[in-house]
């Protein structure tokens, strides 16, 4: 297990960070409490550089504002695994940004490795054995036990190596700038947030299944879990389980009774708050026909007779490249982003770069051959 110094107040965050400055690379990793809780918080931040490595805790040290400005410095590059998570969660809990980042899972992709987790590429690569168990720990409880902490300093301690060796593999593969443009764009997303349009209840998988008078149920009940779950600061599901919860809007209970019965139901919970529940259930199965919620319907386009041959061409071609050019098909072209082009018809491949989405490199190597297909 690396060492590790354990961080638990301000004084001592200014004092490791001081040790920190001037290191052109440093290694990052957060763990959260989104799996158990309610309130999403960042329960630790790791670092290391090369030598060192230090574990933060933000629960006991609120104000994170002197590490946000090493973070935000673009001379240190940060090497982050996966890292769209962690950088969302820093800039909305502490508005931090990360300027120069490095996302080793990006590298991974780009290099179209079989198994881009952690913990395959510290295997593969390092001859590292990752233990798991933590994986979804409850990282909000205190004191964190040893365990714990040697996993979450296992997380980053073998990171910048594993950086160094991807690095090079990119530049063999004249994919540098191709990685380059991956990261500028992590940089930016978690400030570039789409608004918040969908509601909350229909982004449980299995909702969109649902008929309008189901879902007028299942939009009370889904409210009653919210709810409680924001009371016991408990993740939703472990409250009243997502199947359970589908099925009280498909099959809805005359009385508590025929909640209990259903399987992962938890009995003390309804004992306390079943009435609720009823209620809930009761005041959607009540909902006039015109207050039923409905889903949004897709975008309709105007028919084209051609569309679809002109997509199963421009999936062959996809799929050509990324043999020749050993890549993933989305790293070519993800199906959405060749639906666009099936429906546009770029000209050329300025049109074909003005296409949201698309990546400067994709137009460069790939560009030509699409816009054959049309």
């Amino acid at each position: 297990m690396p060492s590790y110094e354990l961080i638990t107040t301000p004084e001592a965050l200014v004092r490791a960070l001081k040790a920190l400055d001037g290191t052109p690379l440093l290694a990052l990793d957060t763990e959260a409490s989104s799996f158990h809780r309610y309130q999403e918080r960042v329960c630790l931040v790791q670092l290391s550089d090369r030598e060192r490595t230090l574990l933060v805790d933000p629960l006991a040290i609120t104000d994170l504002a002197p590490l946000g400005t090493m973070l935000a410095d673009p001379a240190m590059q940060v090497v982050i695994h996966d890292a769209d998570y962690d950088l969302r969660i820093l800039a909305k809990y502490h508005r931090i940004r990360v300027e120069n980042v490095f996302d080793t899972l990006v590298a991974a992709e780009l290099l179209n490795e079989p198994e881009i987790g952690l913990a395959a590429l510290l295997l593969k690569y390092q001859g590292v054995k990752v233990d798991k168990k933590f994986q979804k720990a409850d990282w909000s409880e205190r004191p964190l036990p040893a365990p714990m902490l040697d996993y979450a300093a296992g997380d980053t301690a073998n990171l910048i190596a594993l950086r160094d060796i991807l690095e090079e593999k990119l530049h063999e593969k004249d994919r540098w700038t191709w990685v380059q443009e991956e990261f500028a764009l992590l940089t930016d997303a978690p400030f570039n947030l789409p608004a918040e349009e969908e509601p909350a209840f229909l982004k449980m998988k299995g909702a969109k299944m649902l008929k309008p008078h189901q879902l007028a149920v299942f939009r009370e009940v889904h409210g009653w879990r919210e709810g409680l779950a924001a009371k016991m600061d408990r993740a939703p599901f472990m409250v009243f389980g997502n199947e359970a919860l589908l099925s009280l809007a498909t099959e809805p209970p005359r009385n508590i009774q025929e909640v209990l019965n259903r399987k992962g139901v938890n009995t003390r919970l309804l004992q306390r708050h079943g009435q609720e529940l009823m209620e809930a259930i009761e005041r959607g199965l009540q909902l006039p026909k015109e207050e039923w919620p409905r889903i949004p319907r897709p975008k309709r386009w105007d028919r084209d007779d051609d569309y679809e041959e002109r997509l199963k061409r421009l999936k062959q071609v996809r799929d050509r490249l990324t043999l020749a050019h050993d890549l993933r098909p989305g790293i070519v072209a993800a199906n959405q982003m060749l639906m666009d082009i099936a429906r546009t018809l770029p000209g050329d491949l300025q049109a074909l770069a003005a296409i949201p989405g698309i990546r400067r490199y994709q137009v460069e190597h790939f560009g030509a051959d699409l816009l054959k297909a049309l």
